[in-house]
């Protein structure tokens, strides 16, 4: 099981490196591995592309910090 901490760790480092594309790199992957039929490892690349958005949001969720 990925944590909470991993999937936003992967996204601030995916965001730091592909800027405002790196969600549409994480849904590609993610579609990726849907068509191979991996199912987990889809769900946890839906989960970093929903945390990329969060970090790029301009008003973030109550419970996500950025340090």
């Amino acid at each position: 099981m990925t944590t909470e901490t991993e999937i936003y760790r992967a996204a601030d480092l995916l965001i730091r490196e592909y800027g405002d594309m790196a969600a549409i790199g994480a849904m590609a992957k993610a579609d990726h591995l849907s068509t191979q039929g991996d199912q987990t490892g889809e769900a946890v690349w839906r989960r970093i592309v929903q945390a990329i958005e969060d970090l790029l949001a301009e008003d973030r969720p109550a419970d996500v910090t950025v340090n």
